[in-house]
């Protein structure tokens, strides 16, 4: 019993993993399996803005600039030379990681607090204007369509099952930075840099890697938006994609590896179900994030902890009647 209580959790991951992976065979429509593409591409996409703000401290508010070079980047190469995803998606990842390390990341090792937060504000903000007046490149403001998709006749479950995939992926490898020296350092700089420099930590260089590791899988992220989408443009930058990839952190849990998944998933589908409600949409899930926040600061993952560990003492108290 004790075994089976303290393996509930990876059980349950495990159930969740089995059924996104044979929800296609279920034969849900077009449009269910497009809201699953979303909700991996923008796990992602949150899960790695948490890696700076939950884990390192870092205010950035520019991730979703982010997502749009490597969107861009990758968009580009496939539409106007041809070159299969394969190889822009990458290419979109590095030109990401390089252009936000020189941009940010090194101005950042200066900066704390606020201003980190001001300055990624301003990186992000300053890009619709850069694309608007590249327009030859990046088709301006109505942005770049028919992008081509990541193999040609692919249909909406082939794009499923390669989005899931790369979602398991990155999952896999934050999991693993997270649960390693990098990832402890992270944390213990998170947790007070004075100690973090006691214990011989590197602040300069964890910053620069965790800035490198944000971006690269963002823009990869990015990648991956535009080829199962078809297109992008200035408006993925524009505030409304901004607080709800925000909200995705804050109500999932900041600080935690499962909390930015669980808020996107709420985001993704409670957005898309709400759109009947019109204007009222973005009311309602600010209700319901005020909500969860204000009985559980901790977010949905709060929730979730509480009710283990009442599973566990429900359990417990079972054995000893036994």
């Amino acid at each position: 019993m004790k075994k089976i209580i303290s393996n509930w959790q990876a059980s349950f991951v495990a159930a969740i993993v089995i059924f996104l992976a044979a929800y296609p065979l279920l034969g849900p429509s077009s449009y269910l399996k497009h809201l699953f593409i979303l909700f991996f591409i923008w796990s992602v996409v949150a899960a790695y803005w948490n890696l700076l703000n939950g884990y390192v401290g870092i205010n950035s508010l520019g991730n979703i600039g982010f997502l749009a070079i490597g969107g861009y980047t990758s968009g580009i190469l496939a539409l106007r030379f041809g070159l299969s995803p394969l190889i822009t998606i990458p290419i979109g990842g590095v030109v990401t990681g390089l252009l936000v390390t020189l941009f940010l990341g090194f101005p950042a090792l200066r900066l704390s607090g606020i201003y980190i937060a001001l300055l990624t504000l301003i990186f992000a903000d300053s890009l619709p204007s850069i694309l608007t007046q590249t327009r030859d490149i990046t088709g301006g403001g109505m942005g770049l369509h028919e992008i081509p998709p990541f193999f040609p006749g692919m249909e909406k479950v082939h794009t499923y099952y390669i989005c899931f995939v790369f979602f398991l992926i990155a999952m896999l490898i934050l999991y693993k930075v997270i649960h390693s020296k990098t990832g402890l350092a992270f944390v213990a700089m998170r947790d007070s840099e004075n100690l973090a420099n006691t214990l011989g930590i590197n602040r300069y260089q964890e910053r620069l890697k965790v800035f490198a590791i944000s971006s690269f899988m963002t823009g990869i992220a990015g990648g991956f938006y535009v080829h199962s989408l078809g297109d992008i443009s200035p408006t993925t930058l524009s505030i409304e994609p901004f607080l709800l990839a925000l909200a995705m952190i804050e109500l999932g849990g900041i600080g935690t590896f499962f909390g930015p998944i669980l808020g996107a998933g709420v985001i993704v589908f409670g957005n898309e179900f709400l759109r009947l409600a019109g204007t009222l949409r973005l009311t309602l899930l600010g209700a319901l994030i005020c909500g969860v926040i204000l009985f559980y600061p901790g977010g949905i993952m709060q929730l979730v902890e509480e009710l283990g560990t009442r599973i566990k003492v429900l359990f417990n108290r079972k054995k000893v009647t036994e």
